[in-house]
């Protein structure tokens, strides 16, 4: 009989430490919940809704300058404008890959983050690894702000040689015009 209560009175003792970890946990993956999705906000924000728009105005201004400016001899600023904004137009098909995919890893890390907080606050799985878990959602968010920040500085090199190019071109297509 004394066994009996020396093991139960253990069972409620490590089931009592878990509930006052639970507090700190919750509070964990409520923070990680509110960076998530600040870092979404900002990836949506930050993201051109006229980037396929840009591309076709890219396609055509592209074409139209190889159908119809023939130079004499090849000038090299043109050329390498040319170049230039030929691998811009390029870029834009991996940059909608890496959103696409941005988009997908944000849903699911939020996915994640409820169903860990659903978790600890029910008490359900492994409490013992609730910690380990947490650790590994900080890691993933991480990861997505790294991303995202990867994403941007692309976008950013993008509109640069567009806005610093296309005017440009499209005055010389002008003149064929």
């Amino acid at each position: 009989m004394k066994r009996l209560i020396v093991i139960l009175s253990g069972l409620f003792f490590l089931i009592a430490c878990s509930d006052f970890k639970q507090k700190e946990q919750l509070k964990a993956v409520e923070q990680l919940t509110s960076e998530a999705t600040t870092l979404s906000k900002d990836f949506q924000s930050s993201f051109p809704d006229t980037l396929s728009t840009m591309r076709q105005n890219m396609i055509q201004l592209q074409l139209f300058l190889q159908q119809h400016v023939v130079l004499d001899s090849v000038d090299r600023t043109y050329a390498k404008d040319m170049d230039t904004y030929k691998l811009a137009r390029k870029k834009i098909g991996p940059i909608n890959k890496q959103y696409v995919a941005l988009k997908q890893a944000f849903a699911q890390e939020n996915t994640r983050l409820s169903q860990l907080h659903s978790d600890i606050s029910n008490g359900f799985g492994k409490r013992d690894r609730y910690d380990a878990y947490i650790a590994t959602e900080k890691k993933n968010i991480t990861l997505l702000e790294s991303r995202l920040n990867e994403l941007k500085k692309e976008l950013n090199a993008l509109m640069d040689t567009y806005r610093l190019l296309h005017p440009k071109l499209n005055s010389l297509a002008g003149k064929y015009k």
